[in-house]
């Protein structure tokens, strides 16, 4: 099982996980997958509504995904329900040294 972060979308500042959610060894070019949606609250409330086990955090959500094919699964309900969504890269600002 992995966590799919989700942010909202326009946020202002950059998204960079904690150190100890980083690996050991990791190459420059580090990405992490992640949704951005348009509205936060609303996808919290569809996704749990829908039984996805969604932990809310102070400024994003993380979904608990079983299978790589929860992710259509999960943009499509989200979009069902007027929620715009897009896949991306959502780390910033991680620095090897």
């Amino acid at each position: 099982m992995v966590t799919l972060p989700v942010l909202q979308q326009g946020r202002s500042g950059p998204m960079c996980p904690p150190n100890d959610e980083l690996p050991d060894f990791y190459m420059e070019d580090y990405s992490v997958l992640g949704l951005l949606v348009a509205n936060l609250d609303r996808t919290h409330q569809v996704l749990a509504d829908e039984h996805f086990a969604v932990h809310k955090k102070s400024d994003h959500l993380k979904i608990e995904i079983d299978r790589a094919d929860q992710m259509p699964e999960i943009i499509n309900l989200l979009i069902q329900n007027g929620i715009e969504c897009g896949i991306t890269d959502i780390v910033d600002q991680v620095y090897q040294g």
